[in-house]
């Protein structure tokens, strides 16, 4: 925001006596360095009332989280981990919609994604970005409440209840989205993390005395052998949550410290997500859509663990899919079931790997040919040739 669009600003709020402002405003200019650091750096202006003059540029309404209530459904419509990184607060809702205070409310984005994840009007608010914090700290004190409580209760029994803090950690990652979950045993704890679109976060501290028992009840629910210690292990979990039933394919490993354990959330959210669900604008589902539209060639989805890419093929497959047409996938693992769709999952143990797989299904007489991964040479080699030779290769 340019200087003399805040001393207009400023002026016309009378927030500063103007004589004053002038004189600032020189020795802005003398020192080649803005007006609003100037002020903020001389204490002349509070960051709030700074904040307010920019709503007043912007022409929006102020976010102040010391006058204004926020409600805690309206908090929780925008995952935790969502809110933090791009700073924003939902924090009211009525018939206009979703009220966000945002500390960058040009970024249209953003603004566009939730309208499409919330299917709300969206209001935007103005604030600094130490009000968007002080907002922010709700969800923080609301996880550490949760579960501090549960510790506190586990001191002296003789049978903490473990149940209830597992449920609880799968719970919390749920409603954030979340596509993993990490418990790991560290000198001094047990770290619970969450990976949020493809970035490792830090959720809560345990006690490392409960890790133990925190990792024989996930091999319970997993139908693992809990006196094994020494070896990997994977299974899978089936649970409810509040809104559906939430598959969870987990990875026990030993560690020096102790066993590790990861969980992979599958959810029938992410299989009925569409490409604008996702995130994509008019210009870039425009792109994706002219490529899987072609009758063969290959279309590469690439990223990092956990940043979406499974789910972002199960959208276009989920397009393709008319009874027209035949698809063959080859994965590792299934991780959803496609009705109408020929899954084949690879198998180490019996010599099913990707290469002889999809050599296998070419055979099959297919139209779309679903790649989970593309490890090898041999893989790379059969699945660009398929793409040349008629097929539509997606991975």
């Amino acid at each position: 925001m340019n200087d003399e669009k805040l001393l207009e600003a400023i002026k016309e709020l009378e927030l500063i006596e103007e004589k004053k402002l002038n004189e600032l405003y020189k020795i802005s200019q003398e020192r080649k360095t803005g007006i609003e650091k100037l002020l903020l750096e001389r204490d002349v202006i509070s960051k709030q009332n700074m904040a307010k003059v920019k709503s007043y540029i912007l022409n929006l309404p102020f976010f102040s989280s010391e006058h204004t209530s926020v409600d805690r459904e309206a908090l929780e419509v925008i995952p935790e981990i969502v809110a933090k990184k791009q700073k924003i607060v939902a924090f009211g809702r009525d018939e206009k919609g979703l009220k966000v205070a945002m500390a960058d409310p040009e970024n249209t984005e953003i603004i566009e994604f939730l309208k499409k994840k919330t299917g709300l009007e969206i209001e935007i608010f103005y604030t600094s970005e130490d009000e968007i914090l002080d907002a922010l700290a709700l969800y923080s004190f609301d996880t550490k409440e949760v579960f501090d409580e549960i510790i506190s209760r586990s001191a002296g029994l003789s049978e903490p209840p473990i149940q209830e803090l597992v449920n609880k950690i799968i719970d919390h990652a749920y409603k954030n989205r979340s596509s993993d979950i990490h418990i790991e045993p560290l000198n001094e704890k047990s770290l619970v993390r969450f990976r949020i679109d493809g970035i490792m976060h830090d959720i809560i501290d345990l006690p490392l005395e409960l890790h133990p028992q925190i990792i024989t009840r996930i091999k319970v629910m997993a139908n693992l052998q809990t006196d094994e210690h020494l070896t990997p292990q994977d299974g899978k979990i089936t649970m409810g949550t509040e809104m559906e039933n939430l598959d969870l394919r987990v990875s026990i490993v030993p560690t020096t410290e102790g066993e590790k354990v990861v969980m992979r959330l599958l959810s029938e959210r992410s299989r009925q997500f569409s490409l604008q669900d996702l995130g994509f604008g008019q210009k870039d589902f425009d792109k994706v859509e002219n490529a899987y539209s072609q009758p063969h060639g290959m279309i590469l989805v690439t990223g990092p663990t956990g940043s979406g890419k499974t789910t972002t093929l199960y959208a276009i497959i989920k397009l393709l899919n008319r009874r027209e047409v035949n698809i063959t996938t080859i994965e590792d693992p299934v991780e959803y079931s496609l009705e109408g769709i020929n899954q084949i999952q690879t198998n180490q143990i019996t010599g099913l790997t990707f290469a002889k797989g999809l050599r296998s299904l070419v055979r099959q007489d297919p139209d779309i040919i679903l790649v989970g991964e593309i490890r090898d040479e041999e893989t790379a080699s059969i699945a660009i040739n398929s793409a040349m030779t008629g097929h539509l290769v997606l991975s």
